[in-house]
């Protein structure tokens, strides 16, 4: 869990609309299609989804992979940050990176390659390409989706692997509402929140509060450090809507966040002591003008900024290291959605302005990016469901970039049906990957963005060259993706239900960084490149069964296999070698020897168990389990072999027990790692066994 501050971002180029005005055409590439509404009721079988279309779409209807989390399922196990709840859905799994942090990977896709969002709106602030789950707060979320697979065509760069959005309660009745929670768990972890809202007639607003402290945790006790230092976060947000009439709808949305950690590090034989701190905010405003049933447009502009400062002082109060990090994003977008017998159709156009200042970079780079999309999603001859869309992404000093995604969804009967979809996705350049300047004193590496490599290079001393300098005078080229996933859902009674899905992603020049030369002090010096195409591939199962009220059950399982193609060439070829550690003695390596991608498992899975002891009282049980993996080249030769050292596959346990007192007031009970699993040497964020007790109360 360590809390420390990235970006990834985009490089933008004007716009020539006379290129993009290709995208408007497929406004009426299906009007011929005669069918009813696909805008389906609401029911607990078919929650609307925005994310994944940017119109109003079912769960049923929808062609593509995605998964719903109810609000009940974050209550379950007393989840307070998006961490406790995204990780324990099939197929998606927090991993440790090459930079020490955490990210989200699904599809076996890296985590830079998702895009998350609340209520539609970016969340900026990457760490070394990764986002920190546990800054995010559920405690106001109706629900959270999930959309696997490339979503560029909507919502471009960092999209290429899918989209997580989650959406804010709303509110139906008027008057006011008040819900209050209080949650203790081991190592001395508080979280408490409060959320406000009050309607009447046309006028919403809603606030909502949570505070979260710990004492952090320790899984080496042979050592003067922590595993997770102490530290504490707030956030604050706040929502306002207001009907001007019935055609003119108003919105405005806003958020404030603030963290403060004690750092402690080592440098040689003495400790480093120092604080980080981390401040977030953002604001949106929207208007929406609805001119009739079928037709209304959309302006939105949103502003939010990440900063986070960090330093060190030796013992005797010297400075001995800071860094800071400051990123701003600015986005206006306007939108346009009609309906038209049965066609769903949206276009939209916008702007955003990036803007970094960061301690480790050569100077504070920014960028305009204009981009424009359509998107139709139709039923064809009253039973096919479709959705076609494309978008089109202009960067300064990068070749325009276009996305598409078709989609088919089948049903061959009422019980049965058959989806399939293929989309492009890609991913610029970031800032990091173009501008990085940084140093690590104490491992002793230095990481050169591209465009300051051959600067930084040419200004050293005795430097021995390892890849030749004239191979980072060309500029990165952005990551592209072919994605095709085919699935089938079939529910064969209203209580028992199976979903399937295959799945093949393509990313052509994954950029990666690689040893570039050695100082004269023998130090690693690094820079990125574009490398390999690599591959990840499998299926996903999900079924549930749900006896009445009474119990429902759940499980989950995902097959992976994820490779570097021209490195699985190699291995076919018989042309790699590994070394005996005992003997020292190479030996030719064969196809069956290679094992893929670093910190990919093979296997995952889940299940899931709701029992009701009675009217009041329910109990909650879930095991995940994910299967060995490597993190490094333990043997030395570049390439992940079966003669690798192995992280050993590991079981989680969690078990929790909810009581309802009275109408308005709960309470839960459980503990998490019920086995109290820790490996303190590679896997940080497992810090054994936690207690944990959790009451809410309701005022209407």
């Amino acid at each position: 869990m360590e809390r420390s501050s990235g970006i990834s971002v985009i490089f933008a180029k004007n716009l020539d609309l006379k290129q993009s005005l290709f995208i408007f055409p497929l406004l009426s590439v299906f009007t011929a299609f005669s069918q009813s509404d696909s805008i389906l009721t609401e029911n607990k079988l078919n929650e609307v989804i925005i994310s994944a279309t940017k119109t109003n779409q079912t769960v049923n209807e929808l062609p593509i992979p995605i998964t719903i989390i109810s609000e009940k399922e974050v209550q379950e196990f007393s989840a307070s940050k998006l961490y406790d709840v995204i990780t324990k859905q099939t197929g998606i799994v927090s991993v440790t990176t090459k930079t020490g942090t955490e990210g989200l990977q699904m599809q076996g896709l890296d985590a830079s390659y998702t895009t998350f969002l609340i209520d539609g709106f970016p969340i900026i602030g990457r760490s070394f390409g990764t986002l920190d789950l546990n800054r995010i707060s559920v405690a106001d979320i109706e629900r959270i989706e999930v959309v696997k697979g490339p979503s560029s065509s909507l919502y471009g760069s960092n999209a290429l692997g899918g989209v997580i959005n989650l959406i804010s309660k709303k509110q139906i009745d008027d008057g006011p509402i008040i819900s209050t929670s209080l949650k203790h768990a081991t190592y001395n972890s508080t979280n408490s929140s409060l959320v406000y809202k009050y309607k009447e007639g046309t006028f919403q607003i809603s606030n909502s509060f949570d505070y979260y402290k710990t004492d952090g945790y320790d899984l080496i006790d042979t050592d003067l450090l922590s595993t997770v230092n102490p530290y504490s976060n707030y956030t604050f947000r706040s929502n306002f809507k207001y009907a001007l009439s019935d055609k003119l709808l108003l919105n405005t949305n806003g958020h404030y966040y603030k963290q403060e950690q004690i750092n402690i590090a080592a440098d040689s034989s003495y400790l480093l002591k120092g604080e980080s701190n981390i401040k977030e905010w953002s604001f949106g405003a929207s208007a929406k003008y609805l001119m009739n049933a079928n037709f209304n447009q959309q302006l939105e502009i949103y502003k939010t900024n990440y900063r986070a400062d960090e330093f060190l002082n030796t013992e005797d109060g010297v400075l001995y290291e800071d860094n800071y990090f400051d990123h701003t994003l600015l986005q206006s977008e306007m939108k346009s959605s009609f309906t038209y017998k049965g066609v769903n159709s949206i276009v939209g156009f916008g702007i955003t302005k990036e803007e970094l200042s960061r301690r480790d970079f050569s100077n504070n780079p920014e960028q305009d990016l204009k981009f424009i999309y359509g998107q139709l999603d139709a039923t064809a001859f009253n039973k096919v469901n479709i959705i076609l869309g494309s978008r089109y992404d202009n960067y300064t000093n990068y070749t325009p970039v276009v996305s598409n995604k078709l989609a088919l969804g089948f049903p061959l009967t009422n019980k049965i049906q058959i989806n399939g979809s293929v989309g492009t996705g890609f991913k610029t350049p970031d800032f990091r990957q173009k501008y990085f300047d940084f140093t690590n004193s104490t491992i002793g590496y230095i990481v050169l963005g591209r465009d300051v490599a051959i600067d930084r290079l040419d200004a050293m001393q005795n430097i021995q060259e390892v890849v030749p300098f004239s191979e980072l005078s060309s500029p990165l080229k952005s990551e592209t993706s072919l994605n095709i996933n085919i699935g089938l859902k079939y529910n064969p009674t209203d209580n028992l239900s199976f979903d399937v899905n295959l799945f093949n992603n393509k990313v052509n020049d994954l950029i990666e960084w690689k040893l570039v030369a050695k100082d004269e002090n023998n130090i690693n010096i690094y820079s990125y490149f574009n490398v390999n195409q690599v591959e990840t591939k499998g299926l996903e199962f999900n079924t549930t069964y749900k006896k009445v009220d009474d119990w429902e059950i759940k499980f989950g399982y995902q097959l992976l296999y994820a490779y570097d193609t021209e490195v699985k060439r190699r291995f076919e070829e018989e042309t790699i070698y590994a070394r005996d550690q005992e003997t020292n003695v190479s030996f030719k390596l064969n196809k069956d020897d290679y094992f893929g991608l670093f910190n990919r498992s093979r296997h995952m899975g889940n299940i899931k168990f709701n029992y009701h002891l009675n009217d009041k009282t329910e109990m909650n049980a879930m095991l995940t389990y994910r299967s060995k993996y490597a993190l490094s080249d333990s043997n030395a030769n570049g390439f992940l072999d079966t003669y690798d050292q192995f992280i050993e596959g590991y079981s989680l346990c969690d078990l929790g027990i909810s009581h309802q007192i009275s109408s308005l007031k709960s309470c839960q009970i459980g503990v998490k790692n019920i086995f109290g699993f820790t490996n303190p040497e590679y896997i940080s964020n497992i810090s054994g066994r936690l207690y944990y007790m959790n009451f809410k109360i309701n005022f209407k």
